[in-house]
């Protein structure tokens, strides 16, 4: 089977964006709450000697700078993650409402594509088909067109 390539990730912007808030706001607040915990608990919280804590503060100000620049990063990367993993679920969608709306019409020789890593694509086949056996039954004389 031919490849299809993804030409938008955008296919859905009110449901990838509501999905996408649901994978990347939950981990964002645990990022941050463990490092509110670790950070802060060390200062504020542990009666360090005075000693002891002029050694840690260069040391957690380092920690601060590299949080400060891999923080967007990482940010960055969960949104691009759950953008691509969003895009499987929901991307199929409008090219099976739009192949479905022809066959609804009475053109049943359409197939709609799915795309190897889609999670749709088991369902995809079996609307395949079913368009399949519709076709079969209405033109007998014909022959299945394969996929």
């Amino acid at each position: 089977m031919k490849s299809i390539k993804r030409k938008k990730y955008l296919v859905s912007k009110p449901v990838q964006f509501r999905y996408m808030g649901i994978v990347a706001v939950p981990l964002l607040v645990l990022l941050s709450g463990l490092y509110y915990l670790i950070y802060y608990s060390v200062f504020n919280e542990m009666l360090i000697p005075e000693a002891i804590a002029v050694t840690l503060l260069p040391a957690m100000k380092k920690v601060n700078m590299v949080v400060a620049i891999s923080g967007p990063i990482l940010i960055f990367a969960i949104l691009k993650l759950a953008l691509i993993h969003s895009n499987r679920i929901i991307g199929p969608i409008p090219r099976l409402e739009k192949e479905l709306d022809k066959a609804i019409a009475g053109d049943y020789t359409i197939r709609v594509k799915a795309r190897d890593k889609d999670e749709l694509s088991s369902f995809i086949n079996k609307i395949n088909l079913l368009l399949e056996k519709i076709q079969e039954r209405d033109e007998p004389g014909r022959s299945i067109r394969a996929n």
